[in-house]
């Protein structure tokens, strides 16, 4: 009887999952919390491999889905007391109404055009978020509680950690199988061109609106774990420079591939935190020298 051997891509997948269970408990609390945000940002770059490297579709306004989910939780949990698995709910279905109202007239869109509608509406709902009293203006909002998990509250970044992922892990797996589908089929075939995708039956108009709203709500749950994880919201990270950043993501990563978010994710993330703490050692000052490298890379990518 032949013994069953490891393909070197299970084996990685294997290593990745055991590193994933285990980290938690014997890596630094930095690390844990750096390893917080790649979670939180591939689950939007997730959804951007299937709008854009998948469909074609460039969006620069995923950073306002994320506030919806942010600031839908943080607002239901500090006034009214709801609870925050509640709060996914209504998050989740604000989201897919502005979703759906967005798609209709921005997808009608083409060429340039296509990009510049998502920039308009992300900064839109920024100084949307800003500029309304009760959701705390520029200031924010603080008090978020945290979430409950059979009786546990995770209340540090170590047994959030696990939420993360589980999260990530769960809606990559259903990306997968999308794409495996009929219907992934045909959303394959937009990057192609809407001609050919429609002479073979294919409604590109539908198969458009639902990869921008399964690309909307991976990032409404993002913005709700990341409100439960800081227990504190404002508009800075919803803005338009952040939507940028995570496309960024998404192509470094490779973004037509699932686990291109994951790796663009880890890599933004941490050339990010790396370059916060190298060039003020090399310039001498202070200041945020790493958007310029950002800019620069983007060119060359």
């Amino acid at each position: 009887m032949m013994s069953a051997k490891l393909s070197p891509a299970r084996a990685i997948l294997a290593a990745f999952l055991l590193f994933l269970v285990t980290g938690p408990l014997w890596l630094p609390e930095f690390h844990v919390t750096l390893l917080n945000y790649i979670g939180l940002y591939g689950l939007v770059a997730l959804g951007l491999v299937l709008l854009t490297g998948v469909g074609g579709l460039t969006s620069f306004g995923q950073a306002a889905f994320v506030g919806l989910g942010a600031y839908t939780t943080a607002y239901l949990t500090t006034a009214y007391g709801v609870s925050p698995w509640l709060t996914l709910l209504a998050g989740l279905g604000l989201t897919l109404a502005f979703a759906l109202c967005l798609g209709f007239i921005t997808l009608r869109l083409s060429g340039h055009f296509l990009p510049l509608g998502t920039i308009a509406w992300g900064i839109s709902l920024y100084f949307l978020f800003g500029n309304l009293e009760w959701l705390g203006g520029h200031t924010g909002m603080t008090g978020i509680p945290a979430v409950s998990l059979f009786g546990l509250e995770l209340k540090d970044s170590r047994s959030f950690f696990y939420l993360i992922w589980v999260v990530l892990l769960g809606a990559m797996l259903a990306t997968r199988n999308l794409l495996d589908s009929r219907e992934g089929r045909a959303i394959r075939a937009l990057k192609g061109g809407t001609v050919m995708a429609e002479a073979m039956g294919v409604n590109t108009a539908r198969s458009k609106i639902v990869i921008f709203t399964v690309a909307a709500l991976y990032a409404c749950v993002s913005g709700w774990l990341y409100a439960h994880l800081q227990r504190f919201v404002n508009p800075t990270p919803f803005s338009i420079n952040q939507g940028v950043e995570f496309l960024f993501m998404a192509v470094i990563g490779g973004v037509a591939h699932v686990w291109g978010a994951v790796v663009g994710a880890g890599l933004i993330t941490v050339l990010k935190q790396w370059l916060q703490d190298l060039l003020p050692e090399l310039l001498g000052q202070s200041g945020n020298f790493e958007v310029i490298v950002f800019g620069l890379m983007m060119i060359f990518v």
